[in-house]
């Protein structure tokens, strides 16, 4: 019975560097534009639990 070579567990060739490249990317990113977001998205979510909230009491 022939032996079959097990895969090894190193990046395939490219995966490193799509990495590499993806991480440049995000960092690249200021905080300010994060924060933007992050704080819209909290204040689109409080509105929604309000409007739901405001609902459950009828």
């Amino acid at each position: 019975m022939p032996s079959h070579p097990k895969l090894s567990a190193k990046n395939v060739t490219g995966d490193f560097d799509k990495f590499t490249n993806f991480m440049r990317r995000l960092v690249s990113v200021p905080h300010s534009e994060i924060k933007a977001k992050l704080d819209a998205e909290k204040r689109s979510k409080q509105k929604k639990r309000a409007s739901h909230a405001s609902h459950e009491k009828d």
